[in-house]
C-alpha cells in the first residue's frame, strides 16, 4: 500500500452501545416506575466495573446484546501470526518504537517522565542480556500537539525501523489516530498514559491499555462526593481540551443517574492565569462543592484565587493534579484538596521501592504515575516478546490472553477487562499539612481475576 496514504489514513470509530446490566432500582427511582429486573445478573459481569448507580437503562430492559463483557471483544481472524518472524542473528538489535509528548508540547510533562519509565525498563531487560544476546532500542518520536500529526509516526516505525510495537500515548486524539493506523498495519500498541476510554471501546484488536481511564475516576469522585459527602449542588471547571471534556462527561455520566447533574459548568483555556469571571460564576450559583478537571499549574492558580475570594467550598479534581507542582503553586490553598490518582507513591510493596530507587538514581528525579505504568507496559511488551519472539500477531495474541486477569507491576495492581483496559480502582488523595495523604478507593464491584504469567524477572541489581 502506498505510504502516503498509510501516513495519512484516518478512519472513522464506529460508536457502539455499551454495555449494561440490570440490578436493584437506586432510592431516586420514582415509587410508580414500571421495571423489569433480572436479578440473576452479578455485577461482575458489567462493563468497566460499572457502579450501581451508572449502569445505562437499568429501570427498564435488558439490553439484546452486551458489548465490551465478552470475552470475545478482541476476537482476530486475521493473518497476522502466519507472517515470517524476525530473526535475531540477522538484526543488530530489537527495536520498540516510542511515542508521546516530550517537546514543544503542555502535556511533555507527563510524556518526559513516560519515556523514562520506558528507557529504564528496557534498560534493565539489556542488562539481563536482552532478546538472544540482542539489546532492545528504543525509537523515539514526538506526540505533535497538532491533531492527526501522529499518523505518520506508527508508519515510520514499522518501514524505517521494523519496530515490533510502539508504545506510549498521553493524549487521546492522538491515539485514537495511531490505533486507526494499526488498524491497517497491525503493529501492537501499549498505551501508558492516556486516560480516554473510548481508546478501547473501539473494539480495534491491537491494543492494550494500563493507565487509569476517566471512567474509573469519574466513577471514583461521584462515589465518594456524593455518597460519602452526601453533597448535591456541584459545580465544574475544566480546561477547553479532549482530555478534560471525556473525563468530565464521565463523571457527568454518573452524576446524572443519581440525580446529582451539576448545576453548572465553566471552562477555561491551558495556560490561563486569571479565573475570577468562572469562579465569580460558580459561586453566585451556590455551588456546594467544584469538580477541577485540568492540570497542575492551573489547578493551583484556581485554588489560590477561589480561596482570596473568600469561597470555601471543598474542591475534588483529576489525576493530572494529583503532583507535586500543585502544592508548590497553591500552598495553604490546597488544604483539604481532594482527587483520584493514578499511584500512591507512599507504597512500601517490593516492587514500587525497587522502581523508584531505580529511577531516581538514574534520572535524578521522583517518578510519577506515567513513569510507572510506562515501566509496567514496558516490561508487559518485552515478556511478550521474550515468550513469543519476533511476530507482531503473537506478541498482540499474549496481550489477549491478559483479558480479565491481573498484573502485580511498580504501579500496582492493574486488572485488564476483555478491552485490555485498566479497570482496577484507583486511589484518592487529600491535601492534609501541605502533603497528599492517599488511600485506595473501595471496588464497587467486580473480581480481581487470576493472575497474568508475565511478571518481568527482576533487575540485575534486585536478584
Amino acid at each position: 500500500m502506498n505510504r502516503a496514504i498509510i501516513s495519512t489514513l484516518v478512519l472513522i470509530a464506529v460508536t457502539l452501545p455499551v454495555g449494561a446490566q440490570q440490578y436493584k432500582d437506586t432510592e431516586d427511582t420514582p415509587k410508580d416506575a414500571v421495571v423489569k429486573r433480572d436479578e440473576t445478573v452479578k455485577p461482575d459481569t458489567r462493563y468497566a466495573n460499572m457502579p450501581d448507580e451508572a449502569v445505562p437503562y437499568r429501570r427498564f430492559t435488558k439490553p439484546y446484546y452486551d458489548w465490551f463483557t465478552r470475552g470475545d471483544t478482541l476476537d482476530y481472524h486475521g493473518a497476522a501470526d502466519l507472517r515470517p518472524d524476525g530473526d535475531p542473528a540477522k538484526l543488530s538489535e530489537i527495536a520498540i518504537g516510542f511515542m508521546s509528548p516530550i517537546q514543544n508540547n503542555p502535556e511533555s510533562v507527563f510524556g518526559l517522565p513516560e519515556l523514562h519509565g520506558a528507557q529504564l525498563a528496557m534498560e534493565q531487560a539489556n542488562a539481563r542480556g536482552g532478546y538472544k544476546g540482542k539489546p532492545y532500542a528504543l525509537k523515539i518520536h514526538n506526540e505533535s500537539a497538532l491533531w492527526g500529526a501522529s499518523s505518520a509516526e506508527l508508519v515510520k516505525m514499522l518501514f524505517d525501523e521494523n519496530c515490533w510495537a510502539m508504545l506510549g500515548c498521553v493524549d487521546g486524539q492522538n491515539c485514537h489516530i495511531s490505533l486507526r493506523v494499526t488498524l491497517k498495519l497491525e503493529v501492537p500498541i501499549v498505551d501508558v498514559g492516556t486516560t480516554d476510554p473510548t481508546v478501547t471501546e473501539t473494539r480495534i484488536p491491537w491494543l492494550i491499555h494500563d493507565f487509569p481511564d476517566d471512567r474509573q475516576q469519574g466513577y471514583t469522585l461521584a462515589d465518594y462526593v456524593f455518597k460519602t459527602l452526601k453533597l448535591k449542588r456541584l459545580g465544574v471547571l475544566r480546561t477547553q481540551t479532549r482530555y478534560a471534556r471525556i473525563g468530565v462527561a464521565k463523571f457527568n455520566d454518573e452524576a446524572r443517574r443519581m440525580g446529582r447533574q451539576p448545576v453548572l459548568e465553566v471552562k477555561f483555556e491551558r495556560g490561563d492565569k486569571d479565573f475570577t469571571h468562572q469562579l465569580q460564576m460558580l459561586r453566585d450559583a451556590k455551588v456546594e462543592g467544584v469538580i477541577l478537571w485540568g492540570e497542575a499549574a492551573e489547578a493551583g492558580l484556581i485554588l489560590k484565587q477561589m480561596r482570596a475570594m473568600g469561597m470555601t467550598q471543598p474542591v475534588f479534581g483529576s489525576s493530572r493534579i494529583a503532583h507535586d507542582p500543585l502544592l508548590e503553586i497553591a500552598g495553604p490553598a490546597a488544604e483539604g484538596l481532594v482527587v483520584t490518582s493514578a499511584l500512591d507513591p507512599t507504597r512500601t510493596d517490593p516492587k514500587w521501592v525497587a522502581f523508584r530507587d531505580a529511577y531516581r538514581q538514574k534520572f535524578n528525579e521522583e517518578p510519577i504515575d506515567y513513569s510507572a505504568y510506562a515501566y509496567d507496559g514496558m516490561n508487559i511488551l518485552i515478556a511478550a516478546i521474550e515468550k513469543t519472539g519476533l511476530n507482531r500477531g503473537r506478541i498482540m495474541d499474549v496481550f489477549r490472553s491478559y483479558q480479565m486477569k491481573t498484573y502485580q507491576g511498580a504501579a500496582g495492581n492493574i486488572l485488564f477487562d476483555h478491552t485490555l483496559n485498566n479497570l482496577a480502582p484507583v486511589n484518592l488523595a487529600k491535601v492534609k499539612n501541605g502533603k497528599f495523604e492517599y488511600w485506595l478507593a473501595p471496588r464497587q464491584h467486580g473480581h480481581e481475576g487470576p493472575s497474568a504469567d508475565l511478571q518481568p524477572p527482576p533487575s540485575p541489581a534486585n536478584r
